[in-house]
């Protein structure tokens, strides 16, 4: 694997280090066909219907097509009612058994997680990582400072529950607020090692970031501290009706990090939130790099899978002809003949979906939506 770089960042776009909270949206949206609704006349909130939660009560008011991790699809309007009914009072569990944690998780619907721990053979090494995926995006690095204290006494509770001897804390070396937080109580741990790893690009990749901290892939339980925020407030008796989003960019006038409703379309938040200073702008989901384009943003609804949205002014970026520079192919990553993917239109199931080969293209190419597949191609040496 190639070095890891540093992504130049727009000055203008500066992210605000404070929290702001949107909680009691008008609607929440839920994934959902008409013939799956039945006779329901109210939800409570915490229920779940067709594996999506409920994040507020209220009443169902009909159908929308809307935009859910990208696609278009079918969504159950729910109206809130703003009195956060609950059916059922959840318990709180205790976890002191590997088993404890499975079946916590799987009842819970963290499945994501479960199938992080569920998939390794063995866990013999246990990182929490604090690294956000890409440039614009703050949102590990703020759960992080707001939470530590709970983060912290987590990670050392599911050492033991691992039975493991140390777990690892990796934290972006310009982290400052972060770093300074998580040292103020770091001696009551003192089998958690923190380390302080450079600002690059890619670094939350498993890949990299067991490289960088010299420890095998295998059988290296990774979470996020947004993950071991999840599992502390499954054990304090709550579901996970809300999550950390970053929107950013150089078309708004000033980019935040919101805990919102899962549910809540994004034309809420950008009413109550956002200003949008120009009328041209360009919008991304889950970032610049690795995201993709959004063209109805009216229709975007925040799910569990939402990490940031980024607005951009447009630009006049237009496609040109592959000028044969072969910086795409000196940039990957992982090696990949990118030029012979884009001329041959052949896919690598090695690609790793970075866009670098899109960030570093001077003809501004679309190289990533080629080249991201399953088919073969050769190497490039």
């Amino acid at each position: 694997m190639k070095p890891l770089i540093k992504l130049e960042e727009k000055k203008d776009v500066f992210i605000v280090n404070n929290i702001y909270e949107f909680l009691n949206p008008e609607n929440v949206y839920i994934p959902l066909n008409d013939s799956q609704l039945k006779d329901i006349s109210y939800l409570y909130k915490d229920s779940y219907l067709d594996n999506s939660i409920v994040s507020v009560s209220g009443f169902p008011i009909g159908f929308e097509d809307m935009l859910i991790n990208g696609k278009k699809i079918k969504a159950l309007k729910v109206n809130n009612d703003f009195k956060e009914n609950k059916e059922f009072r959840k318990s709180k569990p205790k976890i002191k058994t590997f088993q404890d944690l499975v079946q916590v998780l799987e009842f819970n619907h963290l499945n994501t997680i479960k199938e992080k721990i569920m998939s390794l053979p063995q866990i013999d090494n246990f990182i929490v990582s604090c690294f956000d995926e890409e440039i614009y995006e703050m949102n590990e690095f703020m759960c992080l400072v707001e939470n530590y204290k709970e983060i912290l006494k987590l990670i050392d509770d599911l050492k033991k529950v691992l039975a493991l001897e140390n777990a690892v804390l990796a934290i972006k070396n310009t982290n400052v607020k972060g770093i300074k937080k998580v040292k103020s109580v770091s001696g009551i741990y003192p089998d958690l090692k923190v380390m302080l790893l450079p600002d690059k690009y890619l670094m939350s990749n498993p890949f990299y970031l067991t490289d960088y901290l010299n420890i095998p892939l295998d059988n290296t339980l990774i979470l996020t501290t947004n993950e071991i925020y999840e599992i502390n407030e499954i054990l304090k008796g709550k579901s996970i009706s809300e999550k950390y989003v970053t929107i950013s960019g150089d078309a708004l006038k000033k980019s935040l990090i919101i805990k919102t409703k899962i549910g809540v379309s994004l034309k809420e938040i950008i009413h109550n939130f956002i200003k949008i200073t120009v009328s041209d702008y360009v919008v991304y989901e889950n970032g610049l790099l690795q995201g993709y384009k959004i063209n109805d943003l009216d229709k975007v609804i925040i799910t569990y899978n939402t990490r940031c949205i980024v607005i951009n002014k447009l630009e006049d970026n237009m496609e040109t002809e592959c000028i044969n520079c072969g910086a795409c192919m000196k940039i990957c990553p992982v090696n990949i003949n990118v030029k012979k993917c884009y001329t041959q239109n052949l896919k690598s199931h090695r690609c790793l979906g970075c866009g670098l080969c899109d960030y570093i293209c001077p003809a501004n190419l679309s190289l990533k939506e080629i080249v991201k597949g399953e088919n073969h191609e050769e190497t490039f040496d």
